[in-house]
């Protein structure tokens, strides 16, 4: 697996939401292969211009930190990965007529 490539896209004043957010700071990542974009949502008046990025990389961080949380037990061990892999679920396309 490649490293992402992780760049601020854009940064916006919006209309406040809910919470009273009013600015959004969107993240994207490419790896060459697989590309998204992350939008992280601020309050203006808790922080000064230069503290904006820094601020919306912490939430960024915690919003990983959560979707690990909530994905940790997907991870296969490696004996599930070989046990998957030794299931033949597909006919085998060269197979001999």
């Amino acid at each position: 697996m490649t490293e992402f490539k992780i760049r601020v896209g854009r940064l916006e004043m919006i209309a406040p939401n809910r919470e009273g957010e009013d600015i959004c700071l969107t993240f994207h990542f490419d790896d060459g292969q697989t590309e998204f974009a992350i939008p992280i949502f601020l309050r203006s008046h808790e922080f000064d211009d230069t503290e904006i990025v820094e601020v919306a990389r912490s939430r960024l961080h915690d919003v990983f930190g959560q979707l690990y949380r909530q994905c940790a037990d997907w991870q296969l061990t490696t004996e599930q990965r070989d046990d998957l892999v030794s299931i033949n679920v597909r006919p085998n396309s060269r197979a001999s007529s």
